[in-house]
């Protein structure tokens, strides 16, 4: 496989800036509708799979003390 670079401006005004986000904001919506129950079942799968990644978190029943 080839790593390709691809480059970006970045250098916007607020009115472009904006519409990237508003697009961003579209995908991401029109992503999770299509794939969301799919990508639940993914993360489930490898959290049950890998039960030390770093989306375990341990339980902690440490007092506190004010």
């Amino acid at each position: 496989m080839t790593m390709r670079f691809t480059q970006l401006t970045t250098h916007w005004n607020p009115e472009e800036a904006h519409t990237v986000i508003e697009f961003l904001d579209s995908l991401r919506d029109m992503v999770w509708a299509t794939y969301g129950d799919e990508i639940i079942a993914m993360l489930k799968a490898e959290s049950e799979n890998n039960p030390d990644s770093d989306e375990s978190h341990p339980e902690f029943d440490d007092e506190i003390d004010f």
